[in-house]
């Protein structure tokens, strides 16, 4: 409840913070910088976050242990840990490419807020839930084009 509360204080200042920004660059930084963000982040890149990833990306049909897939949670949550500053810095890039200033600082409105919190750290599990079930069938669909696939590159 602590939290909720901490987080409900920072949302509510969080819009008038972001007021500083001028450029499209600084919004990008604003955005990126909200508290909902950074831990979606964290979450993603958590050993049980890299562990879920993992297993959404397995093969048809291949079994490993819940201790199998937290091992390797950890094992690639180390890594991705250490790509993370480099991923911010490609996402604000992009933010600021991509997204119009006007759409930037609607992004930090709704994401400062506790419903697009929730919002923002639900979305990365939710499609980790899609990708698991959708994977296989992806993978069986690839599989049915390679020859096709092949056929064009070797053109």
């Amino acid at each position: 409840m602590k939290y909720i509360k901490a987080l409900a204080l920072v949302a509510a200042l969080m819009p008038a913070g972001a007021a500083w920004a001028e450029t499209k660059q600084e919004l990008a930084q604003a955005y990126n910088d909200l508290p909902a963000v950074q831990q979606m982040m964290e979450a993603m890149f958590s050993a049980e976050g890299m562990a879920a990833q993992f297993r959404a990306g397995l093969p048809p049909g291949m079994q490993v242990t819940d201790e199998q897939a937290l091992r390797v949670g950890a094992v690639m949550s180390e890594t991705m840990v250490g790509l993370q500053p480099k991923m911010e810095a490609l996402m604000i890039e992009a933010t600021a490419e991509v997204f119009s200033e006007d759409e930037i600082r609607a992004m930090i409105d709704f994401y400062s807020s506790e419903h697009g919190a929730q919002i923002l750290l639900k979305t990365q599990p939710m499609f980790q839930k899609v990708m698991s079930e959708l994977t296989p069938s992806i993978m069986q669909a690839m599989a049915a084009k390679q020859g096709e696939i092949a056929k064009i590159l070797s053109e």
